[in-house]
């Protein structure tokens, strides 16, 4: 089977990288065996904090959590905040996970009309009219699925609407760092009701459990309560061997060839699929193909299942009442081999036609 459906992007040569951090990093043993705050250490949350304010306005160590996952960190921010049972606005297509999330938690889920730019401000202004929602949970820095970047203007009105209806925005930055020059994050353009999540596990690696979560002071004590219930502590084992990545400079040397491998297989991609609709960011390890008429995503699905390649049918990224059935989401970062990729494409391509 030809995996066009997970994305975790893993480079050829990484476990070399790895393994002159791993011999570093076992020399830390000794502090395995104590248990640690909540929130984690303060060295692993300022260097985290540096890591996550990418040169823009500082994020302060004090408002830094350290959690074991992306999916842990997203479902202690929606704990903390008191969102379980409310309603929360997403984009029209976003994170399928989130969507499972939000089911277990009663969060009734408001889809709101995207452009080329992310989330429309008038859309979330007529949900927010006719709901009464109590916050918003997007992913502006390559969507998950459709890649678009969400411009700084674009931002800064969905926090003004935020603001004023009392809502909190939840960032959850699991493309970001395929972009080469990404807009401040909705934790430094609104520290009053922005959170940020930044998981290790695409830019780093898939078993590196550790994502970082930035939020309004006002939740600290509710974060860390949180973090206790669904993971006591995050790992020192982990979280030490991110820092060490960070500090010696791997993981920007990591995260920088993965921006050019996502651009070549971005780029391969494109090519075999020239003539069809393919929307994705230029360094993006997944793109977002529209079908051609008379396709329906279901069926395409099932088809290429039988003819050993599997994708991810557009159904899955939909909000509640939203058709995407027009749609597949096509991952390039599981094989490592791009030839098997192609492989894949060759065959997506000839069921198109």
């Amino acid at each position: 089977m030809i995996s066009l459906s997970s994305n975790y992007p893993v480079l050829a040569d990484q476990q070399a990288v790895f393994k002159s951090i791993i011999e570093s990093h076992c020399t830390t043993y000794k502090e395995w065996f104590t248990v640690k705050p909540a929130a984690g250490n303060l060295e692993d949350r300022q260097i985290a904090a540096g890591w996550i304010s990418h040169g823009g306005p500082v994020i302060s160590e004090d408002r830094v959590f350290m959690a074991i996952s992306g999916h842990q960190a997203i479902i202690v921010a929606l704990l903390a905040a008191s969102l379980q049972g409310t309603a929360i606005a997403v984009d029209e297509f976003t994170y399928s996970n989130f969507l499972t999330i939000a089911r277990l938690l009663n969060i009734q889920l408001i889809g709101c009309k995207t452009d080329d730019k992310g989330m429309l401000p008038s859309a979330l202004e007529a949900a927010s009219a006719q709901h009464h929602i109590r916050g918003i949970y997007i992913m502006p820095t390559v969507n998950n699925p459709t890649g678009v970047v969400m411009p700084l203007e674009r931002r800064l009105e969905l926090i003004d609407i935020a603001r004023k209806n009392g809502q909190i925005i939840i960032d959850d930055d699991a493309y970001g760092f395929l972009d080469d020059n990404p807009p401040a994050n909705f934790a430094q353009l609104a520290p009053d009701l922005g959170w940020y999540i930044y998981s290790l596990s695409k830019p780093f690696a898939p078993d590196v459990k550790v994502a970082f979560i930035a939020a309004p002071e006002q939740y600290r004590e509710q974060i860390i309560m949180m973090l206790k219930l669904t993971s006591s502590n995050p790992s020192t084992f982990f979280t030490r061997f991110v820092s060490t990545a960070i500090t010696s400079g791997e993981l920007e040397n990591l995260v920088l060839r993965k921006r050019e491998e996502g651009k070549y297989r971005q780029t391969e991609t494109r090519a075999v699929l020239s003539g069809f609709e393919v929307y994705g960011h230029d360094n993006g390890f997944h793109c977002w193909l529209k079908l051609p008429a008379g396709i329906t995503a279901a069926v395409l699905y099932a088809s290429l299942l039988q003819a050993g390649v599997e994708v991810m049918p557009g159904t899955i990224f939909a909000a509640p009442g939203v058709s995407t059935d027009e749609y597949i989401r096509i991952a390039m970062g599981a094989e490592r081999d791009m030839n098997r990729v192609v492989e894949g494409l060759e065959i997506i391509k000839k069921m198109l036609r």
